[in-house]
């Protein structure tokens, strides 16, 4: 009996075929990629942006899809975010080509953000890798001499801060002497005011003073004056006339005179002569005395001989 084994070839080699097609197709992850190039080479970055994060989810190990989402994030301008990509693909980067390219990626990216340290750090790593690339050192020159520029800036805002910090407080110190020198001069000025105030003042008490020792002065001396022109005259005034009869009066104090004398100008009689004789002889006073005595007037000459 002859056994017909063709079948049974035809089966095996179909079976290889199809592990082979299996084998040569393209990935899920690499499906995406192509897809998100494809976007981004149309400059829809958002597009390719997804597309990538899909191909990242399909192989997490995949440097490309890491490296070009990188790219995206780059073109939009988001630098920070391109940054964590590109260090993502480095660490999965196992041809040097795609090594090189991100960091040359990687410091355009941190170049753009301002960190000129890691922009240095990243073109020098790519020049290591690919020592001819012209990109890659024109971007290092210029990235060095940017980060000159910067900490030279810096240099000088520090020195302004410093120089602004030291003027304030030098400004500080001068209000603060200004205001003491300010208050002293104040305290002085008051000082001197409740002096002359308390001079003024004194003045003020020592005139008044004055003023009434004038008024009592014053007032003193024209009592003195009222009792001198007053009762003390008239006194003096009346003792006289006391003291000394009047013309025509009898002297009470002297026994045996006349009883009354002639006014000044007129003749005496003859008894009132009789009298004044009697009278004088009775003491050593001159007739003239006597009759000076007697009248209270300036003694003149008689208006006849009697």
């Amino acid at each position: 009996m002859k056994i017909n084994k063709s079948p049974s070839i035809i089966l095996i080699v179909l079976m290889a075929l199809a592990l082979l097609a299996t084998a040569c197709s393209p990935s899920a992850a690499e499906k995406y990629n192509k897809e998100g190039n494809d976007a981004f080479a149309q400059q829809a970055y958002e597009e390719a942006l997804a597309a990538y994060q899909t191909a990242q989810i399909k192989e997490p190990e995949l440097a490309e899809p890491y490296y070009n989402a990188a790219s995206a994030l780059y073109r939009q301008g988001v630098y920070d975010a391109a940054l964590e990509q590109l260090q993502i693909a480095l660490s999965f980067a196992d041809e040097e080509s795609l090594a090189q390219n991100s960091f040359f990626n990687l410091g355009n990216s941190s170049y753009n953000a301002q960190d000129l340290g890691t922009a240095v750090a990243a073109y020098t790593e790519s020049l290591l890798i690919n020592p001819d690339d012209q990109d890659a050192k024109y971007n290092l020159e210029l990235a060095l001499q940017q980060q000159q520029q910067q900490e030279q800036e810096q240099e000088q805002e520090q020195q302004e801060e410093q120089q602004e910090q030291e003027q304030q407080e030098q400004e500080s110190q001068d209000g603060e002497g200004e205001e003491e020198e300010q208050e002293q001069q104040d305290q002085s000025q008051d000082g001197e005011g409740q002096e002359e105030q308390e001079q003024q003042d004194q003045g003020e008490e020592q005139s008044e003073e004055g003023q009434e020792g004038e008024q009592e002065q014053e007032s003193e001396q024209s009592e003195e004056e009222q009792s001198q022109d007053g009762d003390p005259q008239d006194g003096e005034e009346e003792q006289d006339q006391q003291g000394q009869p009047q013309p025509g009066e009898e002297d009470p104090n002297q026994e045996g005179q006349p009883s009354q004398m002639p006014a000044p100008g007129q003749r005496m009689t003859e008894e009132q002569a009789e009298q004044l004789l009697a009278a004088i002889a009775e003491n050593s006073e001159t007739l003239q005395e006597r009759l000076g005595q007697i009248f209270a007037v300036p003694w003149g000459d008689p208006v006849q001989d009697w």
